[in-house]
This record gives structure tokens, sequence and C-alpha cells, in this order.
């Protein structure tokens, strides 16, 4: 059983099916513009207040909500006050390209 301390780096067992993962804090104003990625992912919010909007729509967030976005679905984040978000990607399929990505 593996175990990441925060910032080193993840090396993957190959049983994993987990591409990423990461706990990041947002400032209030914060602006994480729209983007898509190649994978899944899913975001929980553990403290504070986003307002999220997808290609369904716009909804705040608050501790314990999460929302899970498909792969090539369009999103957009903004932090409503100081934010604690904890995100989480399935292993990449061949071909397929990691992080944020713009139309």
């Amino acid at each position: 059983m593996p175990i990441y301390r925060a910032g080193q780096e993840k090396r993957l067992p190959e049983w994993s099916e987990f591409s990423g993962w990461g706990i990041d804090t947002h400032p209030p104003g914060t602006l994480i513009e729209r983007h898509h990625h190649d994978h899944d992912e899913i975001v929980i919010i553990a403290l504070g207040k986003m307002l999220v909007r997808t290609e369904g729509g716009e909804t705040v967030l608050g501790p314990g909500d999460s929302v899970l976005t498909r792969a090539g679905e369009e999103h957009e984040w903004l932090a409503l006050e100081e934010t604690v978000a904890v995100h989480v990607a399935p292993r990449l399929q061949q071909g397929k390209k990691p992080g944020h990505l713009a139309r």
C-alpha cells in the first residue's frame, strides 16, 4: 500500500486506477478559467464556498459538496471565500492529455 506525502512525486503502481489527486487552497476571488479534461474528475469542497459553472448551469458548493465532471465537459470555478478543494482523476487512457485543456 503506497503512502504519498504532500509535495512528493506520485509514482503509481500498475494496478492503480488513479492518475492524480490533490488538495488546493484558493483565496477569495480566485477564478479558475473555463477548461476541460481528457478524463472524468471529481472535486470535493472541504472548506469554504465555490461557484462552479458547467455546461449544465451554475451552483454554489460548500463543505462536503462535490461535483463530478465528465471528460470533455467545460467548467470553471470562482472562490467566493477562502476555499479548500480536493480533486481526484482516474488514470488517463492512452493518447489522452493531462491537466487543464482549452478549446
